[in-house]
């Protein structure tokens, strides 16, 4: 029988309502099941449990539960990790210390769940998860050298003599004490808060534009693929990026930044007339379940404080998130201390950055040409430095200085998707959008991969809300 769309309805509403009603109906838990393989990682459990899947496909058991193996199938014959590869967290923190692969300084092996006591998981000796628990799976990158190394993996870093990343593939089971309602949306991986706050029911699609689309947009079915997996991003600071799965995420804040830009402003485009109409709900869901991962790490402590291009677009994601589920705590974020790379970086030049620039204590990196300061005629004027909010010395009006491009090629997108959805007010961070009105300003983009893409400036040409 052919479904027939009420007249009442558009295409994309009756879609919404058909994917949510899908959604709704599936059963709360399939058949006990004694192992689950995701992304290439296998859990094995001891017995039979009862599992389902949250709306991402993310998997979750009832607990406790005793894993007495976690295998992947990834590896490339000939290549076995060794003791402290193709680690697990249980859990996770936000500090610059991780249990997934050894190879790296931060590695604590403490915090790998697969060597419990140093000694792999096993029948006799199983990895015991209470209710409550989310456990962060890796496989690692493998390699004997530089040119014995398993297929596809990426280049060593001479600062660090590993792959960067290190790790491949990640995956997240989460242990509940009760089935996870159907299109329950997954708790964040971090901390040990694993109640389940919210639904796809939950998503107020009104928030988003129906805008008719522009040249250069990418397409969906790419971006959905980009962020369908977990982006596994706890890790604090420089050697994080060295523990993004390259199988799950980008690996740098640049990338990582312009992917979450092109799927917000992709989200605000109207789907029926792009090739093939896609449905949004694929993309929203994933988007808004990294929203809420980003807000379980920031309410564990954990922060994405201004370093040259590696911590930009958390914050994008989790206001996001929050007017798309209408929950006060993510809308709020702007209000708490949490660190924001972006927020961090762009002030407006007051006197006291006047002076510092013709001070002893300027130290302005020097990699991006020759230095210049800021003069009394700079002051009030909305501006970029690569740690401005806790190291000013560093600031330096050239605009080539080190890292500007990289940053100002993203900033404009957040900027932009903000006004769009009316949440200015909440970034509360009002630098910001005046230094993306100045990098957009009269620029002729496309001359280096540090521009703002295609698509963001044909956005912002067309629907920039600022007069």
């Amino acid at each position: 029988m052919t479904s027939r769309i009420p007249p009442r309805f558009s295409r994309a509403t009756w879609l919404a309502c058909v994917t949510l009603i899908s959604l709704l109906t599936v059963p709360l838990h399939a058949e006990n099941v004694k192992s689950i393989t995701q992304y290439g990682i296998t859990w094995t459990f001891n017995k039979a449990v009862p599992s389902g899947q949250f709306c991402n496909g993310d998997f979750w058991v009832l607990g406790p539960v005793d894993v007495i193996s976690i295998s992947t199938d990834l590896h490339a014959p000939g290549f076995t990790p060794q003791p402290g590869e193709d680690g697990s967290m249980v859990n996770p923190g936000t500090t610059q210390k991780q249990g997934y692969d050894n190879r790296l300084k931060s590695y604590d092996a403490k915090l790998n769940a697969s060597l419990p006591g140093g000694e792999p998981i096993s029948a006799k000796k199983p990895l015991k998860l209470p209710a409550g628990s989310s456990l962060v799976s890796m496989v690692s990158w493998l390699y004997r050298s530089p040119s014995d190394a398993e297929p596809g993996i990426p280049r060593i870093n001479g600062g660090t003599n590993t792959p960067r990343p290190v790790t491949r593939s990640g995956a997240i089971l989460t242990v509940l004490a009760e089935p996870a309602p159907a299109g329950s949306f997954r708790p964040a991986y971090c901390g040990t808060d694993k109640s389940i706050k919210f639904n796809v029911s939950d998503l107020d699609r009104s928030q988003l534009k129906d805008l008719p689309a522009v040249a250069g947009a990418p397409q969906v079915e790419d971006i959905a693929k980009r962020i369908q997996r977990p982006w596994i991003d706890h890790v604090f600071e420089f050697l994080g990026a060295f523990i993004h799965p390259s199988e799950n995420m980008p690996n740098y804040g640049r990338e990582m930044a312009v992917t979450l830009n092109s799927a917000a402003l992709l989200l605000n485009l109207d789907f029926s007339k792009l090739p093939g109409s896609p449905s949004k709900d694929d993309l929203l869901i994933s988007f808004v379940q990294h929203g809420i991962d980003f807000t379980g790490i920031a309410d564990n402590g954990g922060g994405w404080p201004a370093n040259g291009g590696h911590h930009a677009g958390r914050k994008l994601p989790i206001i996001f998130a929050g007017v798309l589920l209408n929950d006060p705590h993510m809308k709020s974020v702007g209000e708490r201390d949490t660190r924001f790379q972006e927020d961090e970086q762009t002030f407006f030049v007051s006197q006291a950055d006047v002076d510092m620039t013709h001070s002893d204590k300027w130290n302005p990196d020097k990699r991006g040409g020759e230095p210049v300061p800021y003069t009394a005629e700079d002051i009030g004027m909305p501006e970029w430095g690569i740690r401005h909010a806790t190291q000013p010395e560093m600031d330096n009006k050239n605009w080539v200085a080190s890292y500007r491009s990289i940053n100002n090629s993203y900033i404009p997108g957040f900027v932009l998707l903000a006004r769009l959805m009316g949440v200015e007010e909440a970034w509360n961070h009002a630098p910001m959008f005046a230094y993306a009105d100045r990098v957009m300003e009269g620029r002729d983009f496309g001359k280096s991969t540090n521009d703002p893409s295609a698509f963001l400036v044909a956005m912002w040409e067309a629907y920039n809300p600022k007069p």
